[in-house]
């Protein structure tokens, strides 16, 4: 079955290849093609334009800095988008993350490295569900995921009585301090050497395991397939339900996380945090990236450009002094324009 597999995803890709081979590489088709790059480079240069302060070294790593989660989140989106689904519970399963270490540090008596892993194992859990119904019972995954990301929201903000939690290690016992400070020491420091946060490390591993998973391995080639042409896939003896499914589990996984991430950053966790932007800034920085909300379209690299152009234009807007709901309308907008640049390439393509 695994040489089956192997041709199945080696053909298309050849054939693929074939007809990007044949069609003639315009200008205008290049401007299509490329539009993110070209995007993230003019950003640069209007935004050290409008601001002196924009390539200084403190702003760049800023933007890194706040760049990392969405970026973590991005992976598992565009795992869902290559599918041909979406994951628009994220944003809460981020929240969930964040408060469920507070939670089990402070008020369970859990240790932080046991807290971290039933953390994600109960992440992972929310993805089995969200998969499950939508790979299993056939559900479409715009109302299931909504629908979880609305339940989520209701239980943390039953679990925390709508209140912040300071992970103070001094309401923990004296065993765990230890490990409690070197977690947050983890989410709020940055290497002695070149000085970047240690957070954009683990970052730069997590995006370079799914470029090499999704560009070298069996694996990613199906899960991609699995979006293009799932009756194909299917045709070939190849089960499309459990990519389907795994894509969800790592799609929550990965919110999970980003939301333990934060509470390290913090030193605090908040039940707000369920209704951050971070499922529609992963979305809009995957097809801004050229992924395609019908399936089978994306890579990670472009994935990458995608989120930053996301981080730079709100770091050009807060260095610009531009106030919040401003800076919502403009995400609205990006949004939009990146869906209707992603129709106009397939409208191209599939002359």
């Amino acid at each position: 079955m695994s040489n089956e597999n192997e041709k199945l995803t080696t053909g298309a890709q050849t054939e693929s290849t074939m007809l990007v081979g044949a069609r003639k590489m315009t200008f205008a088709t290049f401007v299509l093609e490329y539009n993110a790059l070209i995007i993230l480079v003019l950003l640069v240069v209007a935004s050290a334009i409008i601001s002196p302060l924009f390539l200084t070294r403190n702003n760049l790593v800023n933007i890194l800095r706040q760049q990392t989660s969405y970026l973590i989140i991005a992976m598992g989106m565009l795992m869902c988008l290559l599918t041909g689904g979406i994951d628009l519970s994220v944003a809460s399963t981020v929240g969930f993350g964040s408060i469920m270490i507070t939670q089990l540090v402070l008020f369970n008596g859990f240790g932080i490295i046991p807290a971290i892993l039933l953390t994600l194992l109960l992440c992972a859990c929310i993805g089995a569900l969200n998969g499950f119904l939508v790979a299993y019972l056939k559900m479409a995954p715009f109302i299931v995921t909504l629908a979880m990301s609305f339940g989520i929201q209701g239980v943390v903000f039953i679990i925390t009585r709508g209140m912040n939690q300071m992970l103070d290690v001094n309401k923990i016992a004296e065993s765990s301090r230890a490990l409690v400070r070197l977690y947050m020491n983890f989410g709020q420091n940055s290497d002695p050497f070149i000085r970047l946060p240690w957070r954009v490390y683990l970052t730069a591993l997590i995006v370079l395991f799914f470029w090499f998973l999704l560009k070298y391995t069996s694996f990613g080639r199906l899960s991609t397939a699995t979006g293009s042409n799932p009756v194909a896939v299917t045709l070939a003896g190849i089960n499309i339900k459990k990519y389907k499914l795994t894509a969800y589990i790592i799609c929550s996984f990965l919110g999970g996380l980003a939301g333990i991430l934060i509470t390290a950053s913090n030193g605090s966790s908040s039940p707000s945090t369920t209704g951050g932007d971070y499922a529609m800034t992963a979305i809009a920085g995957t097809i801004l990236g050229g992924a395609d909300l019908g399936g089978g379209k994306g890579s990670v690299p472009f994935t990458v450009v995608g989120i930053f152009i996301m981080g730079m234009i709100n770091n050009i807007m807060s260095l610009s002094n531009v106030p919040a709901y401003p800076q919502w309308c403009v995400k609205a907008a990006i949004i939009i324009f990146a869906i209707f640049l992603r129709s106009v390439v397939n409208a191209r393509n599939s002359r």
